[in-house]
Parts: structure tokens; C-alpha cells; sequence
């Protein structure tokens, strides 16, 4: 990375997208995915990442991925040349991104059109951007559900996904599946590493993050939003899952 030469190091792919409910990518370079506007649900190797504000999705280079556009978008995105990227950042993740590095994506765009060439300069300035990332991707996000690899668990979390913002219990889910509540539990515990119980609290957090970031909407109706009877136990659950309380959270990274 510390190597200034003529190496096509990065290009940018900027653009709005309307509302989709599948589109299937693959790309020959790493990508990072990132959303400056809107959100999107990408299914990448069994699991489910959410790209919401301040975050963005490392994607490594001949990955499969499935994007979802719930609505209209505004995407930045920033393909690596497989060449001259630290193999260490080989696996998928989702990074929280800084001020910083958001700004340092943004301003790449400048770079997506056509007509603007590529220069040296521009090059300097992707291997600076890329470095900045290398240091968020130390410290992954929890930003994804697992989904196993049978149909009847991906079933199950979909489910949970669905109905997360409802009063649900396992046994429902497995109603619906035509299996035993406990078939079921040690089934999805077995294919995602995950109590059913801590993932339905995962799929509500990441929602909850985004009302958080991205609305007006008081604490309290966020967490009846997402399925808590309680503030209360939204609160225990949000830091559970985040190391910080809901109000933290909101401060932190509506200033980012």
C-alpha cells in the first residue's frame, strides 16, 4: 500500500437507486458498499448485513451479494483493486465509518464521472482512504443476522425478521414451520451461533438504530416500534447489544 506508483489502486460508483426488492451483484474488485442516503439489506453468505448511517459493508472481491432497497438510495461506493489491498481484510464485515472516512468516500465522487480522470493524485488518495478503512475494519460491527443454511432455519429468521416489531415467541415460528419449538431452537442455534432469543434482539436493535439516527420519533415510541412492551427493557437490550443506551447512541452518531 505504501507503493506510489501508476497502479490503478480504487474507482468510485456513485449514484441514486430507486426502491428494488432484488438485485444480484458480483464484482471482480473489493467492494465497499456505502449508503450516503437512504438504507439497503444486503444477503451475503448466509446472512443478512444492514447498511445504515455511518456504516458501510467491506465486500470481498467475486462476492456474491443480493441488495435489497426497501427505499430510494443514494450510494457511494468504492471499488479496490484485489492487488494492492491488505489481504488481512479478506472476509465480509460491516465497519462503523468516522466523520473522516465518510467525508474522504464522499469525496471520491468526484472521480465517478466519466469524463473526470483518474490521475495520480486520485490514486494517492484512494491508498489514504484505504488505510483509514483498514483501521475501522479492526473493530467489526454487529450490523448483520445470520441466516443458516436450510430452508427451515433462513425461514425461521425471515420470519423473526417480518415480525420482529410484534409480541413473538419461538413457538410461533415453529407453528408456522410445522416443527417443535425445540427442533427448531437447537436448529437455529446449530446453523447461526445464536440463541433464537439474541438473534430476534439483534434484528430489533439494528432496526431501532436506524429510527434512532434517521427520525424524530421519541425513544420510547422507537421501542414499541420494534416490539418492547418496556423502555425499560429496550434500554437493557439496546446496551446489551450495543454497549450503549439508546440516548448514547443517538448523540454519538447524529454528530458524526
Amino acid at each position: 500500500m505504501d507503493k506510489l506508483d501508476d497502479t490503478t489502486v480504487a474507482s468510485c460508483v456513485f449514484g441514486e437507486f430507486a426502491k428494488t426488492e432484488f438485485t444480484t451483484l458480483c464484482f471482480a474488485d473489493h467492494y465497499l458498499a456505502y449508503s450516503a442516503a437512504g438504507s439497503m439489506r444486503l444477503e451475503i453468505e448466509e446472512r443478512y448485513l444492514y447498511l445504515q448511517p455511518a456504516k458501510a459493508a467491506w465486500i470481498p472481491a467475486n462476492t456474491t451479494v443480493i441488495a435489497k432497497i426497501p427505499t430510494g438510495i443514494t450510494c457511494c461506493s468504492i471499488l479496490f483493486n484485489p492487488d494492492q489491498f491488505p489481504e488481512h481484510n479478506l472476509t465480509v464485515k460491516t465497519i462503523d465509518l468516522t466523520s473522516l472516512a465518510q467525508q474522504m468516500i464522499l469525496h471520491c465522487k468526484r472521480w465517478s464521472d466519466r469524463t473526470c480522470p483518474v490521475d495520480r493524485n486520485a490514486q494517492i488518495f484512494y491508498r489514504a482512504l484505504a488505510m483509514v478503512l483498514v483501521e475501522r475494519m479492526d473493530a467489526p460491527t454487529t450490523d448483520w443476522v445470520p441466516r443458516g443454511h436450510s430452508k427451515l432455519v433462513s425461514r425461521a429468521v425471515d420470519l423473526t425478521i417480518e415480525r420482529h416489531m410484534n409480541t413473538i415467541e419461538l413457538g410461533e415460528i415453529a407453528s408456522v414451520l410445522a416443527t417443535s419449538e425445540r427442533n427448531l431452537s437447537r436448529r437455529v442455534v446449530d446453523e447461526t451461533g445464536m440463541k433464537w432469543s439474541d438473534l430476534l434482539r439483534r434484528v430489533r436493535i439494528i432496526a431501532a438504530r436506524e429510527l434512532l439516527v434517521n427520525s424524530d420519533i421519541q425513544i420510547i415510541q422507537i421501542a414499541a416500534t420494534v416490539g418492547y412492551s418496556s423502555q425499560s427493557a429496550f434500554n437493557r437490550a439496546f446496551k446489551n447489544e450495543t454497549g450503549l443506551t439508546p440516548r448514547q447512541f443517538q448523540v454519538e452518531y447524529r454528530s458524526m
